[in-house]
């Protein structure tokens, strides 16, 4: 078959081994090119998965051997459906698939903490290499990980929410030597053993199936690997949810995955597209790792068009980044020229974790590629005397993706990799938005989604009528009674307590704070339950209501004087409130709905 359309990966290669130059010193820039990744072309690859595969693979971390996770029942799966293969349904009230990469390198206890299960239909975890004589490698920090006490956790919890689990097997030739994989592949022998060796793998940890990524793929192998893929199929069993990875190329380039023998009924249940690698390393212009269009590199919309134009949609699970990635450029302008592309300035390129780049974009200054819909940002770099230009993938970016996937009837959408984010709930709410089943149909762009559906959740609201929850409705300090009764689970009230709320439909509920000692009213024998709520009543509230410690910190500058500084302060110090803006708490603003749920998350569910 002809390589004609094939990116000429071997000839761009060689041209990055004379334009980039040695590590430099260390740096001053908000992201910073791996202190362990010389900028020699020796650890460039033209993945993300291999890429960071490679940055990892001399990872010393030190698992704990874990015991036989539990196996998975569907009592949870009450979301949606897709079209074909064995996750035809869907957990959590989930609309469209969402398959996660869990790679070895982030599986520790603190990050698996972040893992918001209600939101993943499927964990993939990431990886453990196959070998050339047919055998899974179980000598690597790979197997190590993925026999982990801290997996058999993460498999027993995703599993508690029907949420599947697969083993991703590996084999990376992207320094085209292809003697492996060869050596493997044309083998009937080594193929069906290593199948029979994935299938009891995935049975002795009780996982759901397997997610094999192999690349690249050279024409030559192309029927070998569609014969393994096969063989993989017959040794899990109808049961098993299969999928393969091939790169978001694959439909528009001449490469050797045979996309439709590959999701055929006989062999994956979808193809995991990698659809974040279409401005990489060596890319001539700065841009997008998967920009929406683009006049400069194969972009999401026309790679989507020749998926689409071989297979249905139902079997492209489509790869979204949780990354980014920067160049060393010639200019500050938008999709400015590369230096490994130009010349003339010391080339560079290197991925970029979400979390990063919002740190870096909120220093530098966050900008936007209208054609390729993607944040970006800007800065003159000292490290390398020239400028840097970073593009990577925020809520508003991954929104357009989401939708676009949804838009096109695919089964749903892949994330490489999970916990890139770890401490930022952003692109979680934004899952919660394009594919959740959110509890109310007004809190979709509400800053406090999270904390909005932890209050359904818990029973705390059922919002304020229609299906509605009128995030930014004052809160009165009758529904604050209300609101507080239930979450503490307080009982009692018989005791009338005030003159005012004769009538109320929170009477009872105002009685019961007032019993347990969270308010004594607003005036003697009132209570003034139709009034605004303040951010400063409130603290008092949620100080008396837990017990908190003191502190003798003043983390406010607009307090001073009032009646309720201490409880603002012991509210500060105990991470439940931040204030309204620098220094300030805003003590006498008045508190909406939204804003009462994220005081209440935070006080009751730290």
């Amino acid at each position: 078959m002809s390589n004609a359309h094939r990116r000429p990966w071997a000839a761009i290669l060689a041209v990055l081994l004379v334009v980039f130059a040695a590590a430099p010193v260390a740096a001053v820039d908000p992201t910073p090119a791996p202190s362990d990744a010389p900028l020699d072309g020796s650890a460039l690859t033209p993945t993300i998965h291999a890429e960071m595969e490679t940055e990892h693979a001399a990872a010393r971390i030190g698992f704990t051997a874990g015991g036989r996770p539990q196996p998975f029942t569907p009592d949870t799966v009450t979301g949606g459906e897709v079209q074909a293969g064995p996750a035809a349904e869907l957990p959590n009230g989930l609309s469209s698939e969402v398959f996660g990469y869990l790679p070895y390198w982030a599986v520790t206890d603190a990050l698996v903490a972040h893992l918001d299960y209600d939101l993943l239909s499927t964990v993939a975890y990431f990886g453990v290499p196959a070998t050339s004589t047919g055998t899974l490698n179980k000598s690597g920090v790979g197997w190590d990980g993925w026999t982990s006490a801290t997996m058999t956790n993460v498999i027993n919890e995703a599993h508690a929410e029907g949420v599947k689990v697969v083993l991703t097997v590996t084999m990376m030739a992207w320094n085209y030597d292809y003697s492996s994989m060869s050596a493997l592949l044309n083998s009937g022998t080594r193929r069906t053993q290593l199948a029979n060796e994935i299938a009891a793998t995935v049975a002795a940890r009780n996982a759901d199936g397997v997610n094999l990524d192999f690349e690249p793929m050279p024409n030559a192998l192309q029927a070998a690997y569609t014969a393994f893929v096969r063989e993989v199929r017959t040794a899990l069993g109808p049961d098993s949810y299969l999928t393969v990875a091939v790169t978001g190329g694959a439909a528009s380039w001449d490469e050797g995955y045979d996309l439709p023998k590959l999701a055929a009924p006989d062999a994956a249940d979808a193809l995991m597209v990698m659809a974040y690698d279409l401005n990489w390393s060596g890319s001539s212009r700065a841009g997008g790792v998967a920009p929406i269009d683009s006049p400069y590199a194969l972009d999401s919309r026309e790679a989507m068009t020749a998926f689409l134009s071989k297979m249905p949609g139902s079997k492209l699970i489509w790869g979204v980044p949780y990354y980014g990635r920067a160049w060393t450029t010639t200019t500050s302008s938008l999709n400015g020229r590369t230096c490994v592309s130009a010349g003339g300035c010391t080339a560079a390129s290197w991925a970029i974790r979400y979390d990063d780049a919002v740190e870096a974009a909120a220093e530098k200054g966050r900008r936007w590629d209208g054609v390729g819909q993607v944040p970006w940002y800007t800065y003159v770099s000292t490290t390398y005397d020239t400028h840097v230009q970073a593009y990577y993938d925020d809520a508003a970016s991954l929104d357009v993706k989401h939708e676009m996937a949804a838009a096109n009837g695919l089964r749903g959408v892949g994330i490489w990799h999970l916990l890139m984010d770890a401490g930022h709930r952003a692109l979680w709410d934004q899952l919660w938005r394009n594919f959740g089943d959110l509890p109310f149909r007004d809190v979709d762009d509400s800053p406090f989604l999270e904390h909005i559906i932890w209050l359904a959740e818990t029973g705390i609201t059922s919002g304020c009528g229609n299906d509605r929850f009128c995030p930014l409705a004052a809160v009165s300090r009758g529904q604050m009674a209300s609101f507080l009764s239930r979450a503490l689970g307080l009982t009692g009230g018989e005791l009338d307590t005030f003159d005012d709320d004769d009538g109320s439909v929170h009477e009872l509920a105002i009685n019961r704070i007032a019993e347990a000692g969270i308010t004594s009213g607003c005036a003697p024998d009132r209570f003034c339950p139709t009034r605004s709520i303040t951010r400063a009543q409130l603290a008092s509230f949620l100080d008396r209501a837990l017990e908190l410690p003191g502190t003798g910190e003043d983390f406010f500058d607009d307090d001073d004087g009032s009646t309720h500084e201490a409880a603002i302060n012991r509210l500060a110090a105990a991470g439940i409130a931040s204030g309204c803006a620098v220094d300030r708490f805003c003590p006498g603003g008045v508190v909406s709905r939204e804003q009462m749920a994220a005081f209440l998350h935070r006080a009751l569910d730290p």
